[in-house]
């Protein structure tokens, strides 16, 4: 019985998290590299969200590997060791700054990535 549960949980957190991904499409789907973020617009970094996390596992990474992928942080969302950056356009108007907010919170436990944050959400 608790292996049935856990499986179901497993099949509808993976299914929730692939499509707020999918979601991010509507930002551009340009190809990241970790040089190219360096140079880009807060907008061109934008068009990138989708193509970072499809490429890499964020899950097995600690805010480090973030930082060492997307250089210090652009925002602030929850607590300094959280990265976050603003990315998109410049339009959308939040409560953290212009753009969308890209955070990543830590599980403070294990030091891992828990997920990735996009706020304001963008629906599909």
């Amino acid at each position: 019985m608790k292996k049935s549960l856990c499986f179901i949980i497993c099949i509808i957190a993976i299914s929730c998290s692939s499509s707020s991904i999918e979601s991010l499409k509507s930002l551009g789907s340009d190809e990241f590299s970790k040089d190219k973020w360096a140079s880009a617009s807060q907008e061109a970094r934008g068009k990138m969200v989708y193509s970072f996390l499809m490429n890499h596992d964020i899950h097995k990474m600690v805010a480090s590997d973030i930082k060492n992928l997307l250089g210090p942080s652009t925002a602030y969302y929850n607590y300094d060791e959280f990265p976050a950056y603003l990315v998109g356009p410049k339009s959308i108007k939040t409560e953290f700054g212009n753009g969308y907010l890209f955070a990543f919170p830590i599980d403070r436990k294990t030091g891992r990535i828990k997920n990735f944050v996009i706020n304001p959400a963008i629906k599909k």
